[in-house]
């Protein structure tokens, strides 16, 4: 398989939840939650994918979407180039032997009336019985579960291993899901929002474990976060996702440091400062257009999701759904300030210039070479 070939792949990723409702001749409402729409992502191993957003943007939806947890409404998984739609409980086991996902809340992810060895041995019998040829046992069971909490830094893990979930930290409980996911020898982890339940103290901590974990097993990481900050930080890649839909994708330092699409400046300019006293951040954020709330995904606005609260937005945003836009090698947004119409809108860009002027050079220089 070519190093180019991404592990895990989603094509058009679409999930409409059927709304509630009052029933009309004995069936339900023909209305549709639209969770997500049309997303693309690529995972490469040994990298690590940020997907931010705020709350209702669909991003723990993707996550299970990926897990195979949830059916999808339309699109395309790939898992190593092929189709990865799981049929039956073998395909499906042989799925999540590949991908694992990590839960926002490791004291509801654990069962509290197991301890540790339960859970990891548990997903050690599940996952590695075929890998060789039948159930751990004895010395060989006692030498994975060491491995294990090993691998997550629980040392040493006799201390660990006879543990109740309430008798651990949070930090701790994290990692003990965390190793209950690398029972399966992954490829892919998808960590939703792994350290929002964790003390800022110790966030750090599982952030660093994941990263190494990324450098030493070659695990794609897909990691989801309302914290734009800590995607600059943690991931090689960040996605922007607003409303189900993506509103701009690119590496981490680009994105976070010099952000293209209004939304993703709005979640810049929303991440604390302590070091702005003067309130700069504040204004920041008032003039990127916060009035109003998210759009219903019940029924969806025509035109980009973001134009209600955009404060550029022209009547072509309001009527034309853009697409995502190359503004330069690596880079997108789904703004319609950068495509060569000419009613496009004049969004002001984070550095100089503006975001039209922008994309209009990078294609220009593009044709050119």
């Amino acid at each position: 398989m070519s190093q180019s070939t991404p592990v895990l792949a989603a094509h058009g990723l679409t999930k409409h939840f059927r709304a509630g409702g009052r029933r009309i001749n004995g069936r339900p409402p023909a209305r549709a939650i639209h969770a997500v729409d049309g997303v693309d992502l690529e995972l490469h191993r040994g990298q690590v994918l940020a997907v931010v957003g705020e709350s209702g943007s669909g991003k723990s939806t993707v996550a299970r979407l990926l897990a195979g947890l949830i059916p999808i409404t339309d699109g395309q998984v790939l898992l190593d180039g092929a189709d990865a739609r799981a049929h039956g409980r073998r395909a499906f086991r042989a799925y999540v032997r590949r991908v694992q996902m990590i839960f926002q809340d490791p004291f509801a992810s654990l069962n509290p009336v197991h301890p540790v060895r339960y859970t990891l041995t548990r997903a050690l019998r599940l996952h590695r019985r075929q890998s060789i040829g039948g159930k751990l046992r004895g010395k060989e069971l006692e030498a994975a579960l060491t491995e294990l909490l090993e691998r997550v830094h629980l040392t040493p893990a006799a201390r660990y291993v006879d543990s109740y979930p309430h008798e651990l930290s949070g930090g701790q409980r994290q990692r003990i899901a965390i190793a209950r996911a690398l029972a399966a020898d992954p490829e892919v982890l998808l960590a939703d929002e792994p350290v929002s339940m964790l003390d800022v103290s110790i966030r750090l901590g599982i952030l660093n474990l994941l990263a190494d974990l990324r450098d030493r097993l070659g695990i794609a990481v897909l990691y989801i976060t309302h914290d734009i900050a800590s995607a600059r930080y943690f991931a090689d890649r960040t996605t922007v996702l607003y409303a189900g839909q993506v509103m701009e994708t690119g590496d981490s330092e680009s994105v976070t440091q010099e952000p293209l699409h209004p939304y993703t400046r709005l979640l810049v300019a929303s991440a604390p400062d302590p070091d702005d006293l003067a309130g700069a951040g504040a204004a920041a954020v008032r003039d990127q257009g916060t009035g109003g709330e998210p759009p219903s995904l019940v029924d969806p606005p025509p035109g980009c999701r973001f134009a209600p609260r955009c404060p550029y937005a022209t009547d072509l945003c309001r009527r034309e759904t853009p697409e995502l836009i190359e503004v330069s090698a690596g880079r997108a947004a789904a703004c319609w300030g950068y495509s060569d119409r000419d009613d496009r809108p004049l969004v002001p860009a984070g550095g100089s210039g503006s975001p039209s002027d922008v994309g209009r050079t990078a294609r220009n220089g593009e044709a050119a070479a």
